[in-house]
């Protein structure tokens, strides 16, 4: 992944709206150091090992997802299609929040 570097965000977490319930997924403890990664050639990227990678023109390429790397996928669901029914995926819509103190 060329010049790309992982930056540690404690208490970070990803949400998927669509779950039945709703569903928050926490960082796992101890992987705080690969919560959010930073490349020129992605757009939002979280977790290690291609956690949720975001590629730019995410309409247009697919993305990658596989949990349980940094965030703890649910239970009983599968790490590589719980957020979006694929591995695989392009995104049409997504927000990225950020909360300071």
């Amino acid at each position: 992944l060329g010049s790309g570097v992982y930056r540690e965000a404690p208490g970070s977490f990803l949400f998927s709206p669509s779950g039945l319930p709703p569903t928050k997924i926490p960082l796992i403890a101890g992987k705080e150091g690969y919560a959010i990664y930073c490349h020129y050639n992605y757009g939002p990227s979280f977790g290690s090992d291609d956690g949720l990678r975001i590629v730019n023109a995410s309409n247009s390429y697919n993305c990658s997802i596989s949990l349980n790397n940094s965030y703890q996928c649910p239970t009983g669901q599968n790490a590589d299609t719980f957020l979006t029914g694929s591995q695989n995926s392009k995104i049409a819509e997504m927000e990225v929040h950020v909360f300071e103190k």
